[in-house]
């Protein structure tokens, strides 16, 4: 649903600063699990089937340097008890990634915070950008800040950015 609301708003705001009266579509916006991305060599088969021109966007847009990534993660650890029905989502390589940086340089013992869905985006994101740089901006909680577990974020941090600014 949140894709096609956004699909439906940046065309409507596109048509209306063009002031056309014929239907242009955004190919921008691709319908795609974001973290399943980094968990395949092949991406192209999330959707390559059902949504074809969706399976296009996604090849062209997984070959564009990306240099700003502008979001609000979800905020979601997982389900409080086995009736919740909420389990995150497990991504092998993504959580690999936050196991060998984020959690590797924390001193805490309770590392399941560090796999919170907005955690998986920060990581995703300076996995995305890598050694291109870039910017990236994100509205979030900001348990990150100052959370005991998270001490091994703010130093992977401090060691790939060469500037972090933060409102709270």
């Amino acid at each position: 649903l949140a894709y096609y609301i956004a699909a439906v708003n940046i065309e409507n705001a596109y048509h209306d600063l063009l002031e056309k009266d014929e239907y242009e579509s955004f190919e921008g916006i691709v319908l795609t699990d974001t973290f399943q991305l980094s968990e395949s060599d092949d991406n192209t088969k999330l959707f390559s089937e059902a949504l074809a021109e969706n399976s296009e966007r996604l090849q062209r847009q997984q070959k564009a340097p990306l240099r700003v990534i502008i979001g609000n993660p979800p905020y979601s650890v997982g389900q409080t008890s086995a009736n919740d029905n909420a389990q995150n989502q497990k991504y092998t390589k993504l959580d690999k990634r936050i196991s060998d940086t984020y959690a590797k340089m924390t001193d805490a013992t309770n590392k399941n915070s560090l796999y919170d869905s907005y955690i998986k985006a920060m990581r995703w994101a300076t996995d995305r950008l890598s050694n291109e740089g870039g910017v990236i901006g994100f509205v979030s909680n900001g348990s990150w800040i100052d959370g005991n577990a998270q001490d091994g974020l703010r130093k992977s941090l401090e060691e790939e950015f060469t500037s972090i600014y933060v409102f709270n």
